[in-house]
């Protein structure tokens, strides 16, 4: 006759293969993996944006380079990184200089 007394062992188990349901439900799990998600889309999209620049630049509309490059800046500071952020900022700068625009100044 088996018994219905679960073993320390497969106790242990059980509780091993539900954990990362319990961290994922009740311990902030989903935000964590939501924070990441968002993240790499946010990255994403500033590198797509980065893209549609030099397609402008590579077919020498200055203006649309200009706002491409605008776009790219703000898609890098919504991203969080600032290093890139400046990177781009300058390169609005002297494209918008390029094409005539002037920019507010700080």
């Amino acid at each position: 006759m088996r018994t219905k007394d679960l073993s320390t062992l497969q106790t242990f188990f059980c509780f091993v293969a539900i954990s990362p349901g319990i961290w994922y439900f009740f311990c902030d799990g989903i935000e964590v993996m939501a924070r990441q998600n968002t993240r790499a889309i946010d990255r994403n999209v500033a590198f797509q944006t980065v893209a549609q620049y030099h397609k402008a630049k590579r077919n020498g509309l200055a203006k649309v380079a200009c706002a491409q490059a605008g776009a790219a800046s703000t898609s890098f500071l919504r991203a969080n990184d600032e290093k890139d952020y400046e990177v781009w900022k300058n390169t609005e700068r002297s494209e918008c200089k390029i094409a005539g625009i002037e920019m507010a100044s700080k």
